[in-house]
């Protein structure tokens, strides 16, 4: 290993559970490789406004819009086995600040913690601007056939389906490892529930934690609302992170004597509300219903966007740890249902926690450091299919006109 290992977390901030996974993995390796240089990048934060009305906001107007046509979208990606997200060239042309930071840093190791940035890793390899080991983790109970390609070095994975899509689509067993989705420290931790609802003003009732993903979209509000009128001697804690529409709606209900509705902002003690919750009510975000799964909490699912969270909601839905539900009313009505009925709770209670994996950092730290102290064994070989190439191609045509055009630009200038 070298005196000073260089180490890129490389995402993009769709929803906060990318964020999330990728703090826990930084936080890790600073324990497991105090030496080394860890940077993290968040694509979207670097990209071009061209980039991120197509790619972004084109994405978020799908899944909330029109959440069918997404689903169309994302099935049809995966049975044609696409390669990419994004042509070569919007990726390089859309995101050039990331490609030129993975240039001037040059990583020992890139660790993917969304599907963009392991494409981002790979163009990155393919341009020869980095020879780094590529690290995909992968944060749902469902993958899809972009995540590989043969210059990754090593796969994280939430659960044994992950691997079997993985190992269906071409990838190596032995390069996969299951170990569950990278949570923060604090789920690993014991938090005390008379402590937590003196901090948060809460109660002896039981406690409905409500969740929307961080960032949307979700009908937190009128899960709420209804809680609030059907539901008797119960406290409301709503958590919507950076969903501005869902916490100015959840702002504007009314307590009533019997039941409270708290909506906090932003909160660092996630892993204690959730230890301290009777029920949690949720998008079923992968990393949310893995940081579930390590405190214990029985759950309902609702507004599940098509595609890996669907896939998330059906995992936890067949091992009778959480109930998916479709609608407010199904969602208030199961939620009712569960804490009137506290032998259901307690086996979904039971249920949920057999899923929890609470070591997946860990895990992925030694994974990175394996790597680093074995890397002049790593082989850089690899072979382009086809779309590969003509992605490539495309790249390439398009770096000659930027430059004709650029150089024309300074021919204009000095004359």
């Amino acid at each position: 290993m070298s005196e000073k290992p260089r180490i890129l977390i490389l995402t993009l901030s769709f929803g906060a559970g990318h964020i999330s996974a990728a703090q826990a993995v930084v936080a890790e390796l600073k324990k497991q490789i105090p030496k080394a240089d860890v940077r993290t990048i968040d694509a979207l934060q670097n990209c071009s406004l061209g980039f991120r009305a197509f790619y972004v906001w084109t994405y978020w107007a799908m899944i909330r819009y029109a959440p069918r046509l997404w689903n169309k979208f994302f099935a049809s990606r995966v049975e044609r086995r696409d390669e990419q997200t994004a042509p070569v060239w919007m990726w390089r042309k859309g995101c050039k600040k990331v490609f030129a930071e993975i240039e001037i840093f040059q990583p020992d190791v890139i660790i993917a913690c969304e599907v963009g940035a392991s494409e981002i890793a790979v163009i990155a390899r393919r341009s020869n601007l980095t020879n780094a080991a590529i690290v995909n983790v992968i944060t749902d109970y469902e993958a899809e056939p972009i995540w590989v390609k043969p210059e990754i070095a090593a796969y994280a994975v939430a659960a044994e389906n992950v691997q079997e899509q993985l190992e269906n689509w071409g990838a190596k067993s032995e390069i996969i490892k299951v170990c569950g989705i990278p949570l923060d420290a604090s789920f690993s931790e014991t938090h005390y529930a008379s402590q937590i609802k003196s901090s948060f003003n809460l109660d002896a009732r039981p406690i409905v934690l409500l969740m929307g993903g961080g960032m949307g979209p979700t009908r937190m509000d009128e899960v709420a609302a209804h809680i609030l009128e059907k539901g008797e001697n119960l406290n409301i804690v709503a958590l919507p992170g950076k969903d501005k529409r869902a916490k100015a709606a959840l702002e504007e209900l009314q307590n009533r004597e019997t039941v409270s509705l708290r909506v906090i902002n932003w909160t660092n003690e996630v892993a204690a509300l959730m230890q301290t919750a009777d029920v949690l009510a949720t998008k079923p975000g992968g990393v949310t219903l893995s940081e579930a799964a390590a405190c214990g909490v029985p759950l309902v699912l609702f507004d599940a966007i098509p595609g890996p969270e669907t896939a998330n909601a059906a995992h936890f839905a067949a091992a009778e740890a959480a109930v998916n539900t479709h609608g407010s009313d199904q969602t208030v009505s199961e939620i009712l249902r569960l804490l009137g009925d506290r032998g259901s709770l307690n086996r979904m209670a039971a249920n949920v926690r057999k899923l929890a994996r609470t070591d997946a950092a860990t895990v992925i730290a030694r994974m990175v450091k394996e790597i680093i102290e074995h890397s002049p064994e790593r082989e850089s070989v690899w072979q382009e299919s086809e779309r590969m190439e003509s992605y490539r191609k495309a790249f390439l045509l398009w770096r000659e006109a930027d430059e004709k055009s650029a150089l024309a630009r300074q021919n204009k200038l000095g004359s």
